[in-house]
């Protein structure tokens, strides 16, 4: 207890023994030792923590800075989205302008009673090769009725309901059809065929015909199924069939099946 008392005597002794020196030091404008040494060492913490605190601001405004850049990625991101819509649904609309323009070219050129009417699903597929059309018995479309786009021949009805028909393409197997090849030194005839392909067999060519890759072929109107000189398609390869003597031809439809949205139907026999 003794001792304690002693602790805390000398204590504040040595408490009032540096006030006084540090005022005597004060009043003679001298620098006090011990808080030159404090402040010695509170500096560089001070230092340490304004630099944190600036680090730390810098970091909050950078993190809002790339939040904004966030939404602005979004906002460009939905912005070019709506755009390539846009440019997607004109580009359909030009296409289908310009089928609808082929059409009424050909419109004069035919003869009888056609319909324009809308292809509302495609079936590209082999051993399917079909499409629906939006015109069916009760506007007059029968089955076998031809079917055109602008770019040539499609195909031919194969049923007809009441607002709607299925058409058989040309590709289709079975499916057949008069035709002449347009070479510069003669024009041959044949017939194309379907075989489930993407391609079309013209069969039938006589062996001395002229015919060569590059040359245009059209139906030839005979039976009257269909009209004449519509485009079939374009001659690729061509070979001597020895076995029958005739010349064959593998020929690439005209009518881009796949991007079809607009053609004509004969209405009636």
């Amino acid at each position: 207890m003794r001792r304690r008392r002693w602790t805390w005597a000398v204590l504040a002794v040595a408490g009032m023994l540096l006030g006084v020196y540090h005022n005597h030091r004060v009043h003679h404008g001298e620098v006090n030792p011990i808080t030159a040494l404090i402040r010695g060492m509170l500096t560089p913490l001070q230092r340490t923590a304004h630099s944190t605190t600036e680090g730390a601001s810098q970091f909050f405004a950078t993190l809002t800075q790339a939040r904004e850049a966030l939404r602005e990625y979004d906002h460009l991101a939905l912005e070019n989205a709506r755009l390539k819509q846009e440019l997607a649904q004109m580009r359909t609309v030009a296409a289908e302008n310009e089928s609808l323009r082929a059409l009424l070219n050909l419109r004069p050129q035919l003869a009888g009673d056609w319909l324009g009417c809308r292809v509302l699903a495609i079936y590209p597929q082999a051993g399917q090769q079909t499409l629906i059309i939006d015109r069916g018995s009760r506007d007059g479309v029968l089955a076998g009725a031809p079917v055109l786009a602008g770019d040539g021949l499609i195909g031919v009805v194969e049923r007809a309901d009441a607002a709607s028909s299925i058409v058989r393409m040309l590709t289709a197997p079975r499916m057949a059809v008069s035709v002449k090849a347009l070479n510069a030194q003669k024009v041959s005839t044949g017939v194309c065929e379907g075989r489930g392909e993407s391609m079309l067999l013209l069969n039938f060519i006589p062996p001395e015909a002229p015919l060569q890759a590059g040359d245009r072929v059209v139906t030839a109107g005979l039976g009257g199924k269909y009209p004449p000189n519509l485009t079939v398609g374009v001659v690729e390869r061509v070979w001597l069939d020895r076995q029958y003597s005739v010349k064959k031809a593998w020929v690439r439809p005209a009518v881009d099946y796949e991007r079809l949205s607009v053609a004509l139907v004969k209405r009636g026999r």
